[in-house]
C-alpha cells in the first residue's frame, strides 16, 4: 500500500523510471504489479524519498513535500487523504466532485505545513465553495512559501479503483481529479501525481472536458524493460548475504559497496553473466532461442511488458527444479518450469485488481489460439460468462459501463485494455503465454511473443 513504505535497501531504481517520478509529470499509467503502489510509498515516505532521490538526480526528489491525497487504506492511517466512505457520503449528498478534491488539496497543504486539522472535509468543502477568492488567495500563498524555500508540494493519488463502489462514483471523483490536476498545472510548486490503471487511462469518458488532452498527452507509462528486470535480479543477487559470493565470483571481482553501474543498463553485459547462470540456449543449441530473451519473451503481456514480481518468481522456482543441473544454478528446463508457476501466479495478480477475470478466462480452457474473436465470443456466451460476470459482488470491466455496445466484444476490449489478448490482425486475436498457460488454452503453432514495448 502507498502508506507503508519498503524497506530502503529492497529498492531498485531503473533509469527509464525517471519520467514517472518526475513530479511535474502528472498522470502515470501502468499495469497490475509494475509499481504504482510502491512507487506512491516511496515518493510518500521521507526515508525512502531520500534513499532514491541520488538516482534521479535530476527531480530533486530531497526538496519535495509529499503527501497521499488518496490511497488504498485511506482513512484508516494520519494524513488529510479521506476514506471511501466519506467520499460517497459527500457525494451522495450533492457536493460536486472538484470541490472536494480542492479541499482535500487545501487539507493537505495545511497538514504539510504543521497545521491541526480541525474541521472536517464537508467543512473545508462549505468554506471553499462560499469563499472561492479566499480558497485562490490561500493556494497563491502556500505556492509562493513553497518556492522561495526552492521546494515542490506533492500531492499523490493511487489506488483510483477504490474511490467508490461502483463505476459511476469512481468516474465522477476520477474526472473531478483530473480537473484539478488540469488547474495545478498553473502554480510553480504546487504539483498532483496521480497512478492510474491501464484500464482506467483508457476510458475515454473521464477525459471529455475542456483541455483533458493535455493530460492525456502527456501521461506516462510506468513499464520495466527487459534490462531493468535483469539490473533488479542481479542487485537482489548482489545484496543477498547468501548469493552474494558466488555471483561476485562469476563478475571475478570482490563485492564492492556500490552495485555496477553496466549490470544495471549494459544489456550485452547482463547477458553474460546471466549465461553464466542459466547456459546460452533454451535447449541443446541456438535454434529454441536464448535464455536471456526467452525468459523476459514469455513472461510478457500483450503490451510486451512483465511484471517484476513475475520475473523474479519464474527464476526462483526455476533454481527449484529437480533434477538440479550439474554445470550451472539453472538450465533452460527450469526456466521453463518457473514460467509455468509464474503464469499461474499472474493470474492470481491480476484477480486481486480484476476479479472478473476469473470467469472471463475460466470459460475459454481448452480452446486454441490464435483464433478469430467470435471463438471467444461465442463461448462467453455458451457459458452465460457476462451474466455470470455481472452477479458477483464486485467492479465490473469499465468498459461494459456502455450498455449500448455489444457485452462480449466490449468483454475483448476489456481484456485487450489491461494486456491480456492482442489482436495480431483484424481478424487473430492471441493471449501471451504468461496468462495462456494458467487458463489451459493451447497455442495452435508457433506463435512469437509480442514486441517489447509494444503499447497501445
Amino acid at each position: 500500500m502507498a502508506a507503508t513504505p519498503p524497506d530502503p535497501e529492497e529498492i531498485y531504481a531503473p533509469e527509464t523510471h525517471s519520467s514517472a517520478l518526475d513530479p511535474r509529470r502528472s498522470l502515470v499509467v501502468g499495469n497490475r504489479g509494475v509499481g504504482k503502489s510502491f512507487w506512491s510509498s516511496v515518493l510518500a515516505d521521507n526515508a525512502t524519498r531520500q534513499h532514491v532521490a541520488p538516482f534521479y538526480p535530476r527531480l530533486k526528489l530531497e526538496n519535495l513535500q509529499v503527501v497521499l491525497g488518496f490511497h488504498e487504506g485511506a482513512g484508516q492511517v494520519d494524513g488529510a487523504a479521506p476514506s471511501p466512505a466519506l467520499l460517497r457520503d459527500l457525494l451522495e449528498k450533492g457536493y460536486d466532485p472538484e470541490d472536494v478534491w480542492r479541499a482535500v488539496l487545501l487539507r493537505s497543504l495545511r497538514f504539510s505545513n504543521g497545521e491541526r486539522l480541525s474541521e472536517g472535509l464537508s467543512e473545508t468543502t462549505d468554506s471553499i465553495k462560499n469563499d472561492i477568492e479566499n480558497f485562490e488567495s490561500e493556494l497563491r500563498e502556500a505556492d509562493r512559501r513553497i518556492a522561495e524555500s526552492n521546494g515542490i508540494f506533492l500531492l499523490l493519488f493511487d489506488a483510483l479503483d477504490r474511490l467508490g463502489r461502483d463505476w459511476d462514483a469512481i468516474r465522477k471523483l476520477t474526472v473531478g481529479l483530473l480537473r484539478m490536476a488540469l488547474d495545478v498545472r498553473a502554480f510553480r510548486s504546487i504539483k498532483l501525481k496521480i497512478f492510474m490503471r491501464s484500464d482506467q487511462a483508457n476510458d475515454d469518458t473521464l477525459f471529455r472536458f475542456a483541455d483533458a488532452s493535455k493530460l492525456r498527452a502527456e501521461k506516462v507509462y510506468l513499464v520495466w524493460r527487459r534490462r531493468d528486470l535483469y539490473g533488479l535480479l542481479f542487485q537482489k543477487l548482489w545484496g543477498n548475504s547468501q548469493s552474494c559470493s558466488a555471483f561476485c565470483g562469476l563478475l571475478n571481482r570482490p563485492r564492492l559497496r556500490q552495485f555496477p553501474v553496466e549490470l544495471k543498463n549494459d544489456e550485452d553485459k547482463q547477458a553474460s553473466v546471466f549465461y553464466d547462470i542459466a547456459g546460452e540456449f533454451m535447449g541443446a543449441d541456438r535454434r529454441r532461442g536464448r535464455t536471456y530473451s526467452w525468459v523476459h519473451d514469455h513472461l510478457a503481456d500483450a503490451f510486451g511488458e512483465t511484471s517484476p514480481r513475475s520475473f523474479l518468481i519464474a527464476l526462483q522456482r526455476a533454481s527449484m527444479h529437480d533434477p538440479q543441473p550439474s554445470s550451472a544454478a539453472i538450465d533452460y528446463l527450469g526456466i521453463r518450469y518457473g514460467v509455468q508457476e509464474a503464469s499461474d501466479v499472474r493470474l492470481s495478480e491480476l484477480k486481486e485488481d480484476y476479479l472478473w477475470i476469473v470467469d472471463a478466462i475460466n470459460a475459454l480452457e481448452g480452446l486454441e489460439v490464435p483464433c478469430t474473436p467470435n471463438v471467444f465470443v461465442e463461448r462467453w456466451k455458451e457459458r452465460n460468462t457476462i451474466q455470470k460476470m455481472k452477479s458477483i459482488n464486485s467492479l465490473g470491466p469499465v468498459e461494459l459501463e456502455d450498455e449500448t455496445l455489444h457485452p462480449e466484444r466490449t468483454l475483448l476490449a476489456s481484456l485487450k485494455n489491461i494486456g491480456v489478448i492482442e489482436f495480431r490482425a483484424e481478424d487473430r486475436i492471441n493471449m501471451p503465454d504468461i496468462f495462456r498457460v494458467a487458463a489451459k488454452i493451447k497455442r495452435r503453432g508457433g506463435v512469437r511473443p509480442p514486441s517489447p514495448i509494444g503499447r497501445r
